[in-house]
């Protein structure tokens, strides 16, 4: 049973020695609720546990029969631990953190979701110091700086400011040892002694001043530092504050428009938004320069929102995918079924066809796939995982023996939870919205020192050299132990040079051997000889067994159809059940008789 047993006085309730209080806000995670419906399951007038806050901002609770409920409509009352529902808070103007209180103090005069007094939990922060947090609607909201003021307990000790170093943006709020910044200007750090006067810094011209002491800056934000500079027609800005004369409906605060004309007029600058839409006229002080981080943002939630009915718009560039069909014909040869590729332009045209450019891994080679010829690499059993957690939240099931950024093993999956095996616990339980999916190429990477390279071993080159371009397959011949020990030559030996350990990557032989006439593993072509090595489900009246050497015909698919003796003997095989013999391109009847066609 998941109700509580409670001591119930008039407006406190006790549970296994923890008072609670009944109090006037919305549910959060560690209160207890008293329910107040007739209900299968859940007992009208009970206490439960508030085990957890949907992404709409509704509590759940366990009921009575140990399964999740939605409490979403439903009516019942809020008890909040004694020691939280009296505590006291001192309002500080500072930068708010996420899972810090905050009550709004200055509501911007366009804002209609909450009001002055109000009062939030910080969900996440960006560089700016405005923050996101969720509205009673159950939506996300935009804070910005100016509106709010956080709430600290007031027996908290006064936290230490964060101190400045390179990168940082500071203003200049004293001139305590003679220095060439104009106090109430913005500057970025750029270099950083550690000493009594540290701080040199960049000003909004682009020159560098004098040195600063610790005491003469304050933390100040990149957008504030960019607003140093005036905007001009073609740059990119944020709109910081909107008023009624501000002629579109299609902008808020928060949002990135384009600057198109500069009349010089008490509110120059005439703006459109990233999708190209009139956003109106803006005076100098509703706009500040975006950073390119949220112009970026910007663009890529335009793509997202203009190419829903596109199938190609669920893939992003840089994307991990793999090739499930279509490979060893054009317009992928070179590329093989199953294996891992990159996402290197998802809105490619070729050929007239609308399709997703991908290249390998590594960078080299480009080919072009149809959506439904890739799939998004997913969490299964015996995936490679990291946990990935969002600064200042915690696991839903808790931390246990393991830390953010931790690699583990996929060991089982039930519904919208994993259980992993990391080296510090096994069987550790996640939601799947937790964990990042570790790519084979970045699984080599985890090797805290590479293997070291042997003579005799193959590799693919990561550098250009002469006569040897980047990418190509070569053989290690000798290692001199020196600043660039492998010397390594291409595979006919037409060429050599000397490479470090990061300038190669290892493959292994088999992939070797193909590179040799110019294939990928298993790339296949019409006129292949081969010889079969797996015979089962390829008999027909015993025509083909193992051993026999067969000819390879209408490759292009996963299926090739199979000549013995040239005959077509009616049946068809995939790659794995038979091996190179001799490429097509080595045939001496094929060259014999090419050259037959050439006289004639």
């Amino acid at each position: 049973m998941a109700k509580l047993n409670v001591t119930v006085p008039a407006v406190d309730v006790e549970v296994n020695g923890v008072k609670y209080r009944k109090v006037d806000r919305d549910a959060q995670v560690g209160d207890i609720i008293r329910y107040d419906e007739d209900r299968d399951y859940v007992t009208k007038g009970a206490f439960y546990a508030v085990t957890r806050i949907d992404g709409a901002g509704d509590p759940h609770i366990s009921d009575d029969d140990g399964d999740d409920h939605d409490l979403c409509g439903e009516d019942f009352e809020v008890y909040a631990k004694v020691s939280e529902a009296s505590v006291a808070y001192n309002e500080v103007k500072r930068w708010a953190e996420p899972g810090e209180h905050i009550r709004i103090v200055r509501k911007d005069s366009d804002e209609e979701r909450y009001e002055n007094g109000a009062e939030f939990v910080v969900d996440s922060a960006d560089g700016d110091g405005d923050v996101r947090v969720t509205a009673k609607s159950g939506y996300s909201v935009l804070v910005l700086l100016s509106e709010y003021v956080v709430l600290e307990p007031a027996t908290a000790e006064k936290s230490t400011p964060k101190r400045l170093t390179v990168g940082d943006y500071a203003k200049v709020i004293a001139n305590s040892m003679i220095h060439n910044y104009t106090i109430g200007s913005f500057v970025k750090i750029v270099r950083d002694d550690e000493d009594h006067q540290p701080y040199r810094a960049e000003k909004a011209d682009g020159t560098e001043g004098t040195f600063l002491a610790e005491k003469d800056v304050e933390p100040a934000t990149e957008a504030e530092f960019l607003a140093q500079k005036r905007l001009k027609v073609g740059e990119f800005a944020k709109v910081v504050a909107k008023t009624w004369t501000t002629t579109s409906g299609y902008v808020s605060v928060g949002d990135v428009v384009k600057i198109t004309k500069d009349d010089a007029s008490s509110r120059p600058f005439r703006a459109d938004t990233v999708g190209g839409m009139r956003a109106g006229w803006f005076t100098e002080s509703e706009l500040v320069r975006a950073t390119d981080e949220e112009v970026a943002e910007a663009k890529r939630k335009l793509a997202a929102e203009t190419n829903t009915t596109d199938p190609r718009s669920q893939f992003a560039k840089g994307e991990k995918v793999r090739l499930i069909s279509g490979g060893y014909a054009w317009p992928l040869f070179g590329f093989t079924n199953g294996k891992e590729y990159v996402v290197v332009d998802p809105m490619q045209s070729s050929h007239g066809n609308e399709c997703i450019q991908i290249s390998r891994v590594s960078g080299h080679g480009a080919g072009y796939a149809k959506p439904e010829q890739l799939a998004k690499l997913t969490i299964e059993v015996g995936s490679t995982v990291r946990l990935t957690i969002k600064d200042g939240e915690s696991p839903y099931y808790g931390w246990g023996e393991v830390s953010n950024g931790d690699i583990g093993t996929v060991r089982s999956l039930r519904d919208e939870r994993a259980y992993v095996d990391f080296p510090q616990q096994d069987d550790w339980t996640a939601l799947l919205t937790e964990l990042t999916l570790v790519t084979d190429r970045e699984k080599t990477q985890l090797q805290l020192e590479p293997v070291r390279f042997k003579v005799g071993e193959y590799a693919r080159t990561l550098v250009a050299k002469s006569d040897i371009p980047m990418g190509s397959i070569v053989k290690i011949t000798r290692d001199d132990e020196d600043s660039q020990p492998f010397r390594s030559e291409l595979i006919d030996g037409s060429a050599y040079h000397y490479y470090t350990q990061d300038e190669l990557e290892r493959i292994d032989a088999e992939t070797a051997k193909w590179a040799t006439i110019g294939r990928e593993v298993n790339e296949f072509k019409d006129g292949d000889v081969v010889q079969v090595v797996d015979d089962s489900r390829l008999r027909v009246d015993g025509a083909i067994k193992n051993g026999d050497i067969v000819t390879l015909q209408d490759v292009g698919g996963d299926l090739f159809r199979l000549q013995k003796a040239g005959v077509d003997v009616g049946n068809i095989a995939s790659p794995r059940r038979f091996k190179l013999v001799t490429p097509v391109e080595q045939r001496f009847d094929r060259t014999e008789l090419e050259a037959t066609k050439a006289a004639a």
